[in-house]
């Protein structure tokens, strides 16, 4: 209510009661908005035309903007129309028309009989335009003779609504002058957010922080505008001061940015702990997470370079050897799980007309989730035009999406995979069969890496695409050892799956892990390594063992063995006539299967 003290001025003027409310005033001062407050300052003594609308994005500053030229500007009253009040019950677009009108007439009767000048500030002004024509044809006459009338109209909105709503009716846009808020520089936000700590009594940890607050808020919170967001993030941070006594310092900076908006800031990640947290997971690729860990060093230092995306990888070899896995252990590192991984199959990308429909889909994606990590997996597969398009993210950190509006790739991760140049793995695999990689060994095979990727790829893989990658990641072919350590962990999680959702105690014998890894399997490098053991055991095992559970619920100890004998273990056995069994036993306890299988071989 805007006379809630004065009952007869309510009674006197009720839509200006009802549907306005007085200007809230300036917690803070008004900085670096010198020549934007000029400018509505002298529109708004012309004899005429006398209307403002600004146009600027959510966030920078619109609304301050007139808090700020109300301080000065004493001699007219400031208020703000209520467009939600406004709106609400309306039976149809006539009666909006009819209140803005009564309105406006209120407004200048009330300056006529008060002798003071009204300035009505319209939030949101697309939404007149938006949901009642009627209204902007009765505006249109208000906004005309505004200047006679003694009543000055700041309207705001943001470019998009303005392109889509207002300038299609141009007689509207010629009765109200438009003036540009452009989000301020970083000087501007750092003077800001010290004035935020000198009114609160606070001051940070170090000089820099308020650099760092506008570097990773226009990083890692794109969305919205300076200095808006900076502002609400140092608020956060004075909250949490108060709150726990922890400094003012970037590491608050860092939680508070992951807990308002779940991005885990790369100075937040604990480089100490990246490789091992990824050989928990990938085993036997120590060339490839020593790799991958002394490139994100960088980025947690920050001394990556802020105009391309974070890092990207390339990462080479054959199915099997565990990239997608390293890809899903990065991206639970870098965000704490993998819901912020983007994969793309880039076999449905082949023909060249695909080209439109794979910028759409990766701009409308990372538009969605800016802080991602995303997987382009097996880049060979993908027509020339769309490796081609990768150039242009490489190399500037963005791409138009089809509405010509930029998208920002700053703050994502990319992997590119391949499994091209396969004959140099195997070369390796001829003389390198251990757990532990070589470094001298596989640096010296670098070179060949990259020209096989070249010379196989064609145009399809762009040597320059080569250049633009920041770190190229080798993943050798695994051992029998490595793939036996890969089987020994799914069935770990398997039985710890079984013990939990069934309170069934799982018994697996040792032959299991012989039959899975070793019979009817095909030992070259590149016949699907872990990836083809695994669909083994999920095949043969696990389907087995669900369908026994389901058949016998009550049971609580199940034992898996191989029947049969297996082919690896008789020379002059053709076909391998084992098969896994699930039981209240164990078949063939007595057999040393690891020692058959020694002799035989």
């Amino acid at each position: 209510m805007l006379f809630e003290h004065d009952p007869d001025a309510a009674e006197q003027y009720p839509y200006m009661n009802n549907y306005t409310n007085y200007m809230k005033k300036m917690t803070r001062p008004l900085v670096g908005r010198e020549h934007e407050k000029q400018q509505v300052m002298a529109a708004m003594l012309k004899p005429e035309y006398c209307n403002v609308l600004l146009l600027g994005e959510a966030g920078s500053g619109k609304t301050a903007l007139v808090q700020g030229i109300m301080l000065e500007d004493t001699s007219r009253l400031y208020l703000e129309v209520d467009l939600s009040k406004m709106i609400a019950n309306l039976k149809n677009e006539n009666e909006m028309a009819d209140r803005l009108k009564t309105l406006f007439d209120e407004v200048s009767r009330f300056r006529r009989e008060r002798e003071r000048e009204i300035v009505l500030f319209i939030d949101e002004f697309h939404q007149i335009v938006q949901l009642s024509p009627a209204a902007v044809e009765v505006l249109k006459p208000l906004l005309a003779d505004s200047g006679t009338r003694g009543i000055r109209v700041i309207a705001a909105t943001t470019h998009i609504e303005y392109q889509q709503f207002i300038a299609p009716n141009l007689p509207l846009v010629e009765r109200l002058q438009r003036i540009k808020l452009v989000q301020p520089g970083e000087d501007v936000v750092v003077s800001i957010l010290q004035s935020m700590c000198d009114r609160y009594d606070v001051q940070p940890a170090h000089p820099s922080l308020f650099s760092d607050i506008y570097t990773y808020t226009n990083r890692y919170i794109p969305a919205t505008s300076q200095p808006r967001k900076s502002i609400l993030i140092l608020d956060s941070m004075i909250g949490w001061h108060r709150l726990t006594r922890r400094p003012l310092d970037r590491r608050l900076l860092a939680d508070v940015i992951y807990e308002t908006e779940g991005v885990n800031v790369a100075f937040r990640v604990d480089a100490s702990t990246i490789k091992k947290k990824l050989d928990e997971k990938v085993l036997a690729q120590q060339v490839a997470t020593s790799s991958i860990e002394q490139r994100l060093q960088i980025c947690v230092a920050g001394l990556n370079n802020p105009n391309r995306p974070m890092s990207s990888f390339l990462f080479t070899g054959s199915t099997g050897t565990g990239k997608t896995e390293t890809t899903k252990q990065l991206a639970s590192i870098l965000y704490d799980d993998d819901r912020n991984l983007i994969r793309f199959d880039m076999t449905e990308y082949a023909l060249p007309d695909s080209l439109n429909r794979f910028r759409r889909e990766l701009t409308n994606r990372v538009s969605t989730i800016p802080y991602c990590l995303i997987l382009l997996d097996e880049i060979e597969k993908a027509c020339a035009p769309v490796t081609r398009l990768l150039l242009q993210v490489l190399d500037d950190g963005r791409l138009m999406d089809e509405n010509e509006r930029e998208v920002t790739f700053k703050n994502a991760y990319i992997i590119v995979t391949t499994n091209a140049g396969n004959e140099i793995y195997k070369t390796i695999s001829n003389y390198e069969q251990r757990d532990k990689a070589d470094f001298k060994m596989l640096e010296k095979y670098d070179k060949l890496i990259r020209e096989s990727i070249k010379s196989q790829s064609g145009s399809k893989f762009p040597p320059e695409l080569l250049g633009r990658i920041d770190c190229i990641v080798p993943f050798q072919p695994l051992s029998k050892r490595t793939m036996m350590g890969i089987v020994q962990q799914k069935l770990r999680a398997l039985s710890e799956t079984v013990r939990r959702k069934h309170n069934v105690n799982l018994h697996v014998h040792r032959n299991i892990y012989v039959y899975l890894i070793y019979d009817k399997l095909d030992s070259d490098s590149d016949s699907g390594g872990a990836r083809i053991v695994v669909s083994k055991l999920e095949r043969e095992l696990t389907v087995p063992l669900s369908r026994y559970i389901n058949e016998h619920p009550t049971e609580k100890e199940i034992f898996v063995s191989v029947a049969g004998n297996m082919a690896i273990l008789n020379k002059r056995q053709l076909e391998s006539e084992a098969y896994i069994h699930v039981g209240t036993s164990f078949v063939n306890e007595n057999v040393n299967l690891a020692d058959q299988m020694n002799k035989s071989n």
